[in-house]
């Protein structure tokens, strides 16, 4: 991994292939190597494309500078990275989650910048459960100044994986609980983590967010997972029906972290779309 200065900020930076630029922008706590992991890095370079993955702020490597954080500073983060690779032409970007909270931001206040956007398990309202799950957080930081490990990998595990293999005791639960514990690791320091999180808590209580979709104009594909109960297909549709042109994909049988437990489904669709949009 290279460390880029931007400028603004450091941050980790894997690159691969040649082609139409493609950056991937990760959920909360989210290296590069998990894209590598569901075999979205390799496909999309196989694909004849330029793939960039980062660490966002907060993730190892990259910086931490505090632990205040907003979308549009995550956003900043990118623009300015964009801007220190000297790009030859717009990218098409594809985030996950945090990931595509930042990219909505960006879509939605500076579409000439970027070619297409891939949404994955991020567009749409906050619901009931969200917010509960988003004041939950926020208590704790408040108490605490941190978010407890045991209780982020309770919230992983019944929110990332779908509801069969929580109620048969499916060996990916296991795994994704080993897997869990090892997510501290992954922060530059504890600052880097409640950035992050406050950084999404906020976002997620803009009420008018879902309004500035309607600025978006260049293609987007938003990627919903049928057993996601933080940011499913229904709100991902409500997203889609702002968003001109905007095309929508639900993979079934996957929970919220169904981009690394059906990455099989969520790749190609990836590929497809960026082949058709940003070629």
């Amino acid at each position: 991994m290279q460390m880029i200065d931007t400028g603004r900020i450091q941050l980790g930076v894997d690159r691969r292939g040649d082609g139409p630029p493609v950056i991937l922008v990760g959920g909360t706590g989210m290296p590069p190597i998990a894209w590598e992991v569901a075999g979205m890095t390799a496909a999309l370079a196989d694909g004849g494309f330029d793939v960039i993955a980062y660490a966002s702020r907060g993730v190892a490597p990259s910086d931490a500078p505090s632990a205040h954080c907003t979308v549009a500073d995550l956003g900043d983060d990118l623009t300015s990275l964009i801007d220190a690779l000297s790009l030859d032409r717009p990218p098409a970007l594809v985030g996950y989650s945090l990931g595509s909270f930042t990219i909505e931001h960006l879509l939605s206040t500076s579409p000439h910048r970027f070619a297409a956007g891939v949404l994955i398990a991020g567009p749409g309202p906050t619901t009931a459960l969200l917010h509960s799950v988003v004041n939950c957080e926020a208590a704790l930081i408040d108490r605490l100044g941190t978010l407890p490990a045991e209780v982020m990998t309770m919230q992983t595990l019944l929110t990332a994986l779908p509801p069969t293999a929580l109620a048969t005791a499916d060996p990916l639960v296991d795994q994704w609980a080993t897997m869990s514990a090892y997510q501290s690791a992954q922060w530059t320091s504890s600052d880097g983590e409640v950035a992050q999180a406050r950084a999404s808590h906020a976002w997620l209580r803009d009420e008018e967010r879902m309004d500035r979709l309607q600025h978006i104009d260049v293609p987007v594909l938003a990627v919903a997972f049928e057993f996601d109960p933080l940011l499913g297909p229904t709100q991902a549709q409500s997203a889609v029906d702002q968003i001109p042109g905007a095309e929508l994909c639900v993979i079934p049988e996957a929970g919220h972290g169904g981009v690394m437990t059906h990455a099989q489904h969520v790749v190609p669709r990836v590929v497809e779309f960026l082949d058709k949009h940003h070629s």
